[in-house]
């Protein structure tokens, strides 16, 4: 509890994606509030993209160099860019 990826925090999975997950994920990777914020200042700098923070989490992933992508094409789903406004400033200043 208490995340900024506040679209992530739930309080029990899903049926039908426990059910999936269940049966395909076979490991997971945590990324810090910290590294969100970073992997959003370089969706806006570098990528010229807003994203909310439980959307960037893949790229924080990356990033904070917790998913190895060297000599490999790798894809990322970078979405939402439902971020309150004065966090989104906070982020982006700090």
């Amino acid at each position: 509890t208490g995340s900024i990826c506040d679209a992530l925090l739930t309080q029990q999975p899903g049926v039908l994606t426990f059910g999936i997950n269940h049966e395909l994920v076979t490991a997971g990777i945590t990324v810090s509030d910290d590294e969100v914020r970073d992997a959003m200042r370089y969706a806006f700098n570098t990528l010229k993209l807003v994203i909310e923070p439980g959307g960037a989490v893949p790229l924080a992933a990356v990033l904070s160099g917790k998913i190895d992508c060297c000599g490999q094409t790798t894809a990322i789903v970078l979405s939402g860019g439902n971020v309150d406004a004065s966090l989104y400033a906070e982020i982006l200043s700090s």
